[in-house]
C-alpha cells in the first residue's frame, strides 16, 4: 500500500526542525547498519515519510519508544509469494511482524495457471496490504515453448498493467536463448519495459552471450552456480538481489566473489532515511528489546 508523497517543501520544513511532524519516536535509538552506529534523538515521521533522525523534534504525536532500538524494515528483493502457499494477505500477517516491510515479488507462478488474472489479483491486492508489495510482471509465461502452461502472455497483455503504481518492472527473463537468439516475443518485452528495471535469470550464461544478455537491458541476475561465474556476471553490470538458489553448496562457493566486491563497493546512505512508515510496530521501522 504506497501512500502519496507529501510535497517537497513541506518535507524539507519538518526535516530542518521548522514545522512540526505528524508523529515522533522519542527516547530510542536508531541503529545504523552502514556504520554501526547507534544514533540517539528523535525520529520524526511526516505523511509517512521519516523526515529526519538524530535531532530535537516537535510533533502532533509522541511516541515514546525508550529503551528500545529501531532498525530500518527488511526489504525482500525476489520472492514468490505463491510459491509458500499463502495469499498476499496471509503472507503479510505473517512476515510483517518480523520486520518485513516491503517485497519485491513475481507472481509467475500464478500467472503459468491463469495468466494475466492472477497478476492483477496480486496488483489488487498490492492495494490493500501493510507491508509495501511490489510486482514485476511475469515475463516468460509459459515459461519455453516446452512447457504446457494454462495460460500465454505476451508483451500486449502487459502493457496494460505496466503504469500500476505497484508494479516494479519486467520479472525475471528466465528464456535467455529468447534474448541472445532475439525471438520476436521476448523482444518485444523487452522493448515495452526499455529503461526501467528488468530482472534476470540466466544460469551459466558467460562470454558473448552474457555480453548479449546484459545489453538488452536487464539488471539482475541471481542464478550464478560458482564463484567465477558470479564475479563475471558483477564484472558486467549484472547486480545480485539474493543468494544462489541453492543457499548451502552454491552460496559458499560463490561467497569469495561476494566478498571480494563487498569491500570495494562504496556504502549506500542508510536505507531507513528514504522508507515509508508503516502502521506496523512503529512505522517502517522495529523496535528490539535492546539486549
Amino acid at each position: 500500500m504506497r501512500q502519496e508523497r507529501p510535497e517537497l517543501e513541506e518535507l524539507i520544513a519538518v526535516a530542518r526542525g521548522e514545522a512540526p511532524a505528524d508523529t515522533l519516536l522519542r527516547g530510542g535509538e536508531v541503529f545504523d547498519v552502514v556504520t554501526g552506529a547507534r544514533i540517539a534523538g528523535d525520529v520524526a515521521i511526516f505523511q509517512g515519510i521519516i523526515a529526519g533522525i538524530g535531532a530535537d523534534y516537535e510533533a502532533h504525536e509522541i511516541v515514546d519508544v525508550s529503551g528500545l532500538t529501531l532498525v530500518p524494515g527488511f526489504v525482500d528483493t525476489h520472492l514468490h509469494v505463491e510459491s509458500s502457499l499463502v495469499t498476499p494477505f496471509e503472507f503479510d500477517r505473517c512476515v510483517g511482524p518480523r520486520g518485513v516491510t516491503t517485497a519485491i515479488c513475481d507472481p509467475h507462478e500464478i500467472a503459468n495457471v491463469i495468466g494475466i488474472a492472477g497478476l492483477q489479483y496480486f496488483l489488487d491486492a498490492s492495494e490493500r496490504l501493510l507491508m509495501d508489495l511490489r510486482v514485476n510482471l511475469s515475463s516468460c509465461v509459459p515459461s519455453t515453448e516446452m512447457e504446457t502452461a494454462g495460460a500465454r502472455i505476451e508483451a500486449e497483455d502487459l502493457a496494460p498493467l505496466k503504469s500500476h503504481p505497484q508494479v516494479s518492472g519486467l520479472a525475471e527473463v528466465m528464456n535467455y536463448p529468447g534474448v541472445v537468439h532475439r525471438d520476436a516475443g521476448i523482444m518485444a518485452k523487452l522493448k515495452l519495459f526499455e529503461g526501467q528495471h528488468i530482472d534476470g535469470h540466466a544460469p551459466l550464461l558467460s562470454g558473448l552471450d552474457l555480453n548479449a544478455y546484459v545489453s538488452a537491458g536487464v539488471r539482475t541476475e541471481h542464478e550464478a552456480t560458482s564463484a567465477e561465474e558470479a564475479r563475471e556476471k558483477l564484472q558486467k553490470g549484472l547486480r545480485r538481489p539474493s543468494p544462489a538458489p541453492s543457499p548451502g553448496k552454491v552460496w559458499r562457493s560463490a561467497s569469495p566473489a561476494a566478498r571480494a566486491t563487498s569491500r570495494r563497493l562504496k556504502p549506500s546512505p542508510p536505507p531507513f532515511v528514504r522508507m515509508e512508515a508503516r502502521p506496523m510496530p512503529s512505522a517502517s521501522m522495529r523496535a528490539t528489546r535492546r539486549r
